[in-house]
This record gives C-alpha cells, structure tokens and sequence, in this order.
C-alpha cells in the first residue's frame, strides 16, 4: 500500500461542493476526449483537474512541473509514445499515482501496459461508478484494478509469448502490416525511414515464428491484435 495522497479529500456524492482534492493531471491523446473526461471528473465526481495534455514528451515534462498527485491516464491502445510518457511520468515523479483509463482488456492490448508502473487500471465499460471509486482508492493509496486486469498484467509481464519479446516500435508496426498497409505507408505513418521500417519488419518475423504477411495476419487475428 503506498501513502495516502497528501490531500487526504475524498470524492464528493455530486450534492455538495468540491472540496480540496487531489492535483490530478489528466493524460490523453484527443483534446476531445480530456475534455469530455476533464468536465466527468469535474461536474461528477467533483474533482479538479490541475493540468492536461497529450503524449508528446515536451508536454508531459511541462506537466509534470505542476507535481501532480494522480495521473489519470487515458488511452484505449498504448502505443509507443504511450508508455514511454508514463514510463517518464514514474521517473519525474515515483510517488505519483498512475491510474488508466482504457476500454482495452484483450491480451494484445493490456501486454504493453505490463512495462509501466501502475496503481490501477479501470475498464471503460465500468462507467462512473467504477471511475470514482478508483479515485477514491488512489487518494487513500490504495490500488483499484477492474476485475482480471491484475491478473492479465502478471500474465503479461511472465508470458513467453513472442510478441512480448517484441520492440514498442516492432509492436506498433505489427498491426499496420497485419491490416495489408504497405511498408512504405506503415514508416510513413509512423514517422520512421523505410530502411528502419524494414529492419523492424524483419526481427518482428523472426521474433513470431511466421514467414510471410499471410502468416503474420493470422497471427494476428489469433491474438486479437486486429479484427477478422
């Protein structure tokens, strides 16, 4: 159990006045979606929320200036960029406490997440309810975990599987290639050369046991990596 956070508040029942709560900052690549998350915490939960922004590194350092308490961390698919920002937030700031808000609970899409340090994680289907009684756990220090995400990142983190030997870039490449984009369109996309794009290509290969695009589609389709 870690330490409370230092506010000691807890989550209004949406009759009285938001009290002094915990410095949220609140993580998420749609301006959009925080919005939307930013107004829930706020009018519902009766929460404030000190400071915003994206995954781009420069925002997440500026953010993190602000010493939040707890980290709410939105992102239905953690890409690269994703867990390299809460890997950096847990390094600016060890005694924060990172929850995520996700609507993913398949292997392929909870695996990535096992490289972070984490103090919950709520799946978006439990709504409002769950949200707040996360938070509320988060403010006395404990952790708060839909049901089967803890057990799903241990899984994770122990599996022999050969794509949690893959690279964060070889695991976002992974999907690209699997829906039939070309190599060209899929280092493009994800800003990198043709060259390393194909250096990538060849390890993730490799690393899947599978010969041929053929294969690697079915692979992923068998881990629910992607759609049928």
């Amino acid at each position: 159990m870690r330490e409370p956070l230092t506010t000691g508040s807890r989550m209004s029942n949406g009759n009285g006045h938001p009290g002094n709560g915990p410095a949220i900052y609140l993580i998420g690549r749609s301006g959009l979606d925080r919005l939307a998350y930013r107004r829930l915490l706020e009018v519902d939960l009766r929460c404030a929320v000190s400071v915003e922004s994206g995954f781009a590194p420069t925002s997440v350092w500026a953010a993190m200036r602000t010493n939040p308490e707890l980290v709410l961390v939105e992102a239905d698919r953690p890409q690269s960029d994703v867990v390299d920002a809460v890997q950096m937030i847990t390094r600016l700031r060890p005694q924060a406490h990172i929850l995520v808000i996700s609507a993913g609970v398949e292997p392929a899409l909870v695996e990535p997440w096992s490289r972070c340090t984490l103090h919950g994680y709520i799946v978006k289907d439990g709504g409002l309810v769950e949200l707040r009684a996360a938070v509320d756990a988060m403010v006395d220090g404990k952790e708060y975990f839909s049901a089967g995400i803890r057990e799903a990142l241990a899984n994770a983190a122990a599996s022999p599987d050969g794509a949690a030997k893959l690279s964060r870039r070889e695991l976002d490449l992974l999907p690209l290639l699997a829906r039939g984009m070309t190599l060209r369109d899929a280092a493009s996309q994800m800003s990198i050369s043709y060259k390393t794009a194909d250096s990538y290509r060849t390890n993730l290969l490799r690393k899947l046991g599978v010969r041929d695009r053929v294969e690697l589609a079915r692979y992923a389709i068998r881990k629910r990596i992607i759609d049928p």
